[in-house]
């Protein structure tokens, strides 16, 4: 039986390892979303809002899909570090 493969094409976005911009706001991220979301019982849907909301002013920049990412990462990290995940 003779199977030809298809090769994969590359993703024509940016993926998260390449967009070299996100990682170098993370740090910065991180330590300005650390008031609001370090804590378990600060992680609902209000502190989300107030997170993107405070990052859309540091960076306005950024798109509203990049918020979330960094976000959700920071989120990550903190539920990491606190051992919830």
């Amino acid at each position: 039986m003779n199977v030809e493969t298809l090769a994969r094409p590359r993703p024509t976005g940016d993926d998260r390892r390449l967009n070299l911009m996100l990682r170098e706001r993370f740090g910065a991220a991180q330590a300005l979303l650390d008031p609001l979301l370090s804590t378990a019982d600060s992680q609902n849907g209000t502190a989300f809002y107030r997170a993107m909301i405070k990052l859309q002013t540091a960076y306005p920049d950024l798109s509203d899909t990049e918020i979330e990412a960094l976000v959700s990462e920071v989120l990550r990290t903190f539920q990491k570090r606190t051992g919830q995940r």
